[in-house]
């Protein structure tokens, strides 16, 4: 898990960001600040691996902060957060590792978090389970099958990416669906939806990847608004996010 630190002064955007970041599966939000003071404090003691912060707060703002953190012995990796555009020269003079602005997007933020793993390790190491995990290792480069613990036995199958219909996550699970049977893992999605690739795999929201070829249908019931229906044994229906649904737009148009 990444370890990570939230730095926004707004109590309802840090936590609707620290919520964001914990729903990709690969992020452990080990403490958060209001302020840039209280951040350099909580940094130096914590030491994160990434921090998320905000730019305009009261007193020393984000860039002041980010400025500090880079000095620290193992200085974490800064992502900045704000509505202002401008500034991103800034950000990036103090190598952030992206800038992301408000209104966030779960899309967004799931993207900054694959770019951040994939720094910290390297790509065949990015997922690794221990052995006493539910679900056995993902080893995503070079792996041509996903390995799934199938009942309550010790019985583990490889599915090819071609028979995954869709991985979705809920409960702090992540369940891969295929035309007859449903398998729960503990994989990050955000990790599945890279191992998986481009299309006709397709991020819909940010608890969804669905597989093209496994839609059974797609109803679309206003601007930016569908529902798409799985083949599978439940017929399972998933809605798209705003996002999402621009994405899903375009392959529409497209072949893929």
């Amino acid at each position: 898990m990444i370890r990570a630190a939230v730095v926004e002064d707004e109590p309802l955007a840090r936590q609707f960001l620290a919520t964001l970041l914990e729903d990709t599966g690969l992020v452990s939000v080990i403490g958060q600040a209001g302020e840039a003071t209280e951040g350099l404090t909580l940094c130096g003691r914590e030491r994160p691996q990434v921090v998320f912060l905000d730019i305009r707060m009261p007193g020393p703002d984000g860039m002041v902060l980010g400025s500090r953190l880079t000095a620290l012995p193992d200085p974490p990796f800064l992502v900045f957060v704000t509505g202002y555009a401008e500034r991103a020269h800034e950000a990036f003079r103090l190598e952030a590792i992206d800038y992301l602005l408000k209104p966030l997007d779960a899309d967004r933020v799931a993207e900054a978090v694959s770019r951040i793993a994939r720094r910290l390790a390297p790509p065949a190491d990015i997922v690794t389970k221990s052995a006493q995990s539910p679900s056995p290792p993902l080893a995503l480069a070079g792996s041509e099958h996903l390995p799934v613990k199938h009942g309550n036995g010790d019985v583990i199958k490889l599915l090819a990416r071609g028979q995954i219909v869709a991985a979705l996550r809920r409960d702090r699970r992540t369940f891969i669906h295929t035309v007859g049977e449903e398998f729960a893992t503990y994989y990050p999605l955000a990790q599945l939806a890279e191992w998986l690739g481009t299309p006709p795999f397709v991020m819909i929201a940010r608890d969804a990847v669905v597989n093209l070829n496994g839609v059974r249908e797609i109803i679309h019931y206003g601007d930016r608004l569908y529902q798409v229906c799985l083949r599978d044994r439940a017929d399972t229906r998933v809605e798209a996010s705003r996002s999402g649904a621009a994405r899903l737009a375009a392959l529409l148009r497209s072949p893929f």
